[in-house]
């Protein structure tokens, strides 16, 4: 699983982008497996358990002056090292006040 995360202001400017990788334990994106019980354990954090949510913060800087953010997400699984569908997509407008 990938989450990538892009932020953009009003004139559609990327100042932000960033993604997370999840694996399947032991297992490599080619599906092969790569890793032993106990080497399992260090890798741990980098999984994403079923039926779970995890979330993300992110810290994004922008000018002052910038009244609006359009904030993006999406979520992406690869069955294989190289096609990915896409899950979830969200897009946010944040609005700020100078």
């Amino acid at each position: 699983m990938v989450l990538e995360v892009t932020a953009k202001d009003s004139e559609g400017r990327e100042f932000f982008k960033n993604e997370k990788k999840w694996f399947e334990i032991g297992i490599d994106p080619d599906r092969d497996m790569r890793y032993g019980a106990w080497q399992i354990k260090e890798i741990i954090d980098l999984t994403l358990p079923p039926q779970q949510t995890q979330r993300e913060q992110y810290l994004m800087h922008f000018d002052s002056d910038t009244e609006e953010v359009t904030v993006e997400a999406k979520l992406w699984y690869y069955v294989s090292g190289k096609n990915g569908k896409l899950v979830y997509e969200d897009t946010q407008v944040l609005e700020y006040n100078p």
